[in-house]
């Protein structure tokens, strides 16, 4: 019977402890080389990197859209909150805002449709702060990316549209 129950065991231990690394570990390791490449090119524009339009040389993400301008900020709550400045489209088109946290899961997202401002400010806080204001946002973990995503197409004005999206800011409250 013994013969039986160990290689169970170690087969019940080992499929845990694969769980366990695909479901926690791997996520984290991925957003946190994510966000170091992040907050190193963004460094030099209040925290925002603005993406330039996406061609097919110029790829980092597979299968991104070449219909959207991207724009992302990695965030870091354990200096303070963090502030946000949402521009959305004056042309129609659909914007919006998606928030990660450091597990790569999505925890918040605001379109340009809910939004009914051309102009939005957004508070993030640690979990626990909202404070049931809905410009307050919580993040579940204190590190974490916002991203800004515009959609384009082939009547859009770029040089406005890249100008528009250059509103879009992140920075901690504390430093203003």
């Amino acid at each position: 019977m013994s013969r039986v129950l160990l290689p169970l065991a170690l087969f019940l231990a080992s499929a845990l402890a694969g769980g366990w690394i695909t479901l926690t570990a791997i996520p984290g390791v991925i957003m946190n080389k994510a966000m170091e490449r992040i907050e190193a090119s963004a460094a030099a524009s209040d925290g925002v990197r603005h993406a330039p339009r996406l061609r097919e040389d110029n790829q980092t993400i597979v299968r991104a859209s070449p219909d959207i301008l991207y724009s992302v900020c990695a965030f870091d709550l354990t200096e303070g909150d963090l502030g946000l400045t949402v521009p959305w489209p004056q042309d129609g088109h659909y914007a919006s805002i998606s928030f990660y946290d450091a597990r790569t899961n999505n925890f918040a997202v605001i379109s340009d449709r809910e939004a009914g401002t051309p102009l939005s400010r957004i508070t993030l806080v640690p979990a626990g702060e909202g404070l049931d204001d809905p410009s307050r946002i919580e993040a579940p973990t204190d590190r974490g990316l916002a991203l800004y995503r515009r959609v384009i197409d082939a009547d859009t004005d770029l040089d406005a549209a890249n100008a528009e999206r250059q509103a879009f800011t992140c920075t901690r409250l504390s430093d203003q």
